[in-house]
């Protein structure tokens, strides 16, 4: 049977679906993080009763052509950095790896070559950077580093290397970040500014009046708040950090690729927080009103939007409710999401940091209801059992008994707090009108991005030249790999290759190398993967010491 399976894949290799030359001069890719399809159902809905109009659609609609099968390398039901990385790099790969070959095991879906284990793979936004000399965007509401845009620009076998992660990215040419992750990127803010970043940290007015086409701007030391908690004159929506992007990479000559996620769709569903799951998706859905509206007046740019997986298996009808479904009324449904004015999770912040008297007032006030003296005993309980040392851990429990007390009499059901499995919608802007149609694999999405990016087929030859195993591309020199710094958690590692005359010196997670005192830099970023005690380089370096 799993040699069927990978027969199948196969032939969906040799499949030409994108044989036409679609290459445009701009690509805008989308991703609404851990959205499953039930997500556009019920803020259709939403968006249809706050207007009083329920023909009023989403951005997306017109643009909806089919379904994608989203999957990592040995399992059915991926995370975020395997799932996105594959739309990257045309590779499935493990739970956590970024844009990084997985590891052999019994279990796998797709075939996987051992010997390739830990080595980093060429993405299509770096190939599009390389070969097309397009500019790189990166927006998104959680932090940049996250396993999403981690996925565009960088390599790492763990997404919770952090700060590996972020130094990746200063060095491989993004040209516009917007997003949470400031803590990261803090010790990095002079090499920005030596590739003439302007930098921006929680400042609105300079955001807003910048104009440089290279942009990093942060509002937040790791995630953005969710938008229904936002100090909006502070904060800006995803809407405008599109538009913001848009701004400054409109005038590249060579055109641009720009990832923009609405990241925390896929938190608020982690936390079965219907309301901030619509709320969130909302937003996103007028970031993509921005998208398409540059698209439809630019004449030469593609809107690909699609989810990295679902979340949470979101129904719109539920048995925990008391009322038949086809009893309920659309007021019955939609009313107390119209009430709750505040995420779960901040509604769980409060909470910890509150006296129980409170805990009635808290949720009259903010969602408009009257709690139980049963629900009050439970969130008692759990302030009480919860170590009151640590107010974060606190109001992560809280958040979670908060949500099933806000939909447990709503006809709003959930099945885990994790994520699912099933097939994820595409929607595609085209100035053509040509867009892929039916049923499609991850595979199959880095197909086309890369035909639309104008590097397709291009991706292994890149990988190959460009992450080399340095016992491979040195040998026969001596080679010696030693820590940079002595702190435990600074990963930073360093290559230095001699010869009879010559000294090599590279560092990881840079585009650079030092040849005898004087700096070399370089098309693509350096890896060090401790697994394996290996660096990955471009092949060409060893020009260098004949």
């Amino acid at each position: 049977m799993k040699r069927n399976f990978s027969v199948l894949f196969f032939v969906f290799f040799s499949l030409s679906l994108f044989a036409q030359n679609n290459e445009v001069k701009n690509v805008i890719l989308m991703i609404p993080d851990g959205t499953s399809s039930s997500v556009l159902s019920l803020s259709r809905w939403y968006k249809g009763y706050l207007a009083g109009d329920y023909s009023v659609g989403l951005a997306v609609d017109p643009y909806l052509c089919g379904y994608v099968r989203t999957f990592s390398s040995n399992d059915p039901i991926g995370d975020s950095a395997p799932t996105t990385s594959c739309y990257m790099t045309g590779q499935p790969s493990k739970a956590g790896f970024v844009a990084t070959y997985p590891p052999k095991t019994d279990s796998d879906l797709f075939p996987v070559d051992a010997t390739r284990t830990y080595q980093p793979l060429i993405t299509a936004f770096e190939a599009a950077r390389i070969l097309k000399n397009k500019a790189i965007g990166l927006v998104a509401t959680t932090y940049l580093e996250d396993a999403t845009p981690a996925d565009c620009m960088s390599h790492c076998y763990s997404r919770k290397k952090n700060y590996q992660l972020a130094k990746q990215m200063v060095y491989n040419g993004v040209d516009v970040a917007i997003s949470g992750g400031a803590r990261e990127v803090r010790p990095l803010e002079n090499e920005l500014k030596e590739h003439g970043v302007n930098i921006i940290f929680d400042d609105i007015d300079g955001f807003r009046s910048n104009e440089s086409d290279k942009l990093w701007a942060f509002f937040a030391e790791k995630d953005m708040p969710y938008h229904i908690d936002s100090d909006t004159d502070n904060i800006p929506s995803l809407a405008e950090m599109t538009e913001i992007a848009l701004k400054c990479l409109a005038g590249k000559p060579d055109g641009f690729a720009l990832m923009v996620e609405g990241s925390k769709v896929d938190w608020a569903a982690h936390n079965n927080d219907a309301k901030t799951i619509i709320d969130e998706y909302l937003e996103f859905d007028k970031a993509v009103k921005v998208a398409i509206d540059f698209a439809k007046k630019d004449g030469n740019t593609v809107v690909v939007i699609l989810p990295d997986h679902g979340n949470s298996g979101l129904s719109i009808g539920s048995r925990k409710t008391n009322k038949s479904y086809n009893d309920m009324t659309i007021d019955e449904l939609m009313k107390p999401l119209m009430d709750y004015t505040v995420s779960a999770e901040k509604l769980g912040d409060l909470l910890a940091s509150s006296d129980n008297a409170e805990i009635k007032p808290l949720f009259k006030k903010l969602c408009n209801f009257d709690i139980s003296d049963e629900d009050i005993k439970t969130i008692v309980d759990m302030k009480a059992k919860s170590s009151a040392n640590d107010h974060s851990k606190v109001a992560y429990s809280l958040s979670k008994v908060v949500s099933t007390i806000l939909y447990k009499n709503t006809c709003i059901g959930f099945t885990t707090y994790g994520h699912t499995g099933e097939d994820v919608f595409l929607a595609v802007y085209s100035p053509t009108g040509n867009a892929p149609t039916g049923w499609m694999t991850n595979v199959d999405i880095n197909n086309y991005l890369c035909s639309l990016l104008g590097v397709e087929n291009q991706l292994p030859k890149l990988t190959d030249e460009l992450f080399a195993k340095h016992q491979e591309v040195f040998q026969g020199y001596e080679t010696k790999i030693e820590k940079v710094s002595k702190d435990e958690k600074d990963d930073n590692y360093k290559l230095i290759v001699k010869n009879k005359k010559q000294k090599l010196e590279i560092e990881s997670f840079t585009n650079y190398i030092i040849l005898d005192g004087k700096k070399i830099d370089l098309e693509s970023v350096i890896i060090y993967v401790d697994k394996n005690n290996t660096f990955y380089l471009p092949k060409k370096i060893r020009e260098y010491l004949q």
